[in-house]
């Protein structure tokens, strides 16, 4: 991708990679110390008692407060003083200044939601992986624990409340991450190596493990990738972030459906598909692609758009 003007003189994207991971730990451990503080202003409770709390729908408003203070501070702030630190325009540094015409976003959006079939089908497949008895009820456990956040999360009794979901489930995540991960990590990992698809995959995984779900790795590690894929073409910010809100937005809009149906939402969330499915998801996102490199082509001839080394990807 190529910046609009040169990096603060001394700095590297290799030094940068180092210093955007420092600050993910020191917001993390910010972020949660002034959760605390927030927490028990907000609610009068105790540290010991937050835990517990939070998993309780009665404090859905306070847990949504501390889930995207949390994400801006392991997220989005490192990644915005990382740019800040290599670059005087951090916003244009992390592709958030870059545009794109309506095809080549509408052939971005496909793709994105081929990629969920083709992760509902690397679910199925997960699950058919051998564990022992231990792993398995291990594995089982950590699942149970982020549905139960979830449940939190999205309770849901009318559409205002849909739409505060929305934010904080869809776009917040989608932003934050994606800013860090794509717009930051990747884009710097890129720069230093000169490794497109390296720092693509290794950008993936790590966004995937983040994530604390066995049964869920491979398919957001696919995610990971098509987002990632969708960055280093275009250069554009916006199209992962967008990409990545559609996906949230569509299982915060399942839950919905299912809560005013009156459903069980742990035993009618359905995120699998069989594995023919991600064999033809696989071949349309191959061909999509193809013509969204071409879309990025031809906006790139009116100006709108830049990419990063864009040979390694052909």
């Amino acid at each position: 991708m190529e910046s609009i003007t040169p990096n603060r003189p001394g700095m590297t994207e290799r030094a940068g990679v180092f210093i955007l991971i420092a600050l993910m730990g020191a917001g993390f451990v910010v972020g949660g110390g002034l959760s605390f503080v927030i927490w028990k202003a907000m609610t009068g409770e105790s540290i010991a008692q937050m835990q517990e709390s939070m998993m309780n729908p009665s404090f859905v408003n306070e847990v949504r407060v501390i889930q995207t203070l949390l994400a801006a501070f392991i997220f989005f702030i490192p990644a915005f003083i990382t740019a800040f630190l290599l670059h005087k325009r951090p916003f244009i540094y992390l592709g958030l200044g870059r545009k794109n015409s309506l095809p080549t976003i509408g052939i971005g959006m496909a793709l994105m939601a081929a990629t969920i079939v083709l992760s509902g089908a690397l679910a199925s497949l997960t699950e058919m992986i051998p564990l022992s008895e231990s792993m398995r009820v291990y594995y089982k456990g950590l699942e149970d624990t982020y549905m139960k956040q979830v449940l939190v999360l999205s309770h849901m009794t009318g559409i205002p409340d849909l739409l505060i979901s929305i934010l904080v489930m869809g776009l917040a995540p989608a932003i934050f991450e994606e800013v860090f991960f794509r717009g930051g990590l990747q884009q710097m990992m890129t720069k230093a190596t000169g490794k497109v698809w390296f720092s693509i995959i290794f950008t993936s995984l790590l966004f995937s493990a983040i994530h604390f779900s066995f049964y869920g790795f491979l398919s957001r590690a696919a995610m990971g990738i098509v987002l990632g894929l969708l960055f280093a073409r275009s250069g554009n910010l916006w199209l992962p972030i967008l990409a990545h809100f559609l996906n949230n937005t569509i299982g915060v809009i399942q839950v919905y459906i299912l809560r005013i149906q009156g459903k069980n939402i742990a035993d009618n969330m359905d995120d699998k598909f069989p594995l023919w499915s991600g064999l033809l998801a696989l071949v349309v996102i191959y061909t999509l692609f193809i013509y969204y490199t071409k879309s990025v082509s031809k906006d790139r001839g009116k100006g709108l758009t830049g990419s990063i080394h864009l040979e390694a990807l052909s």
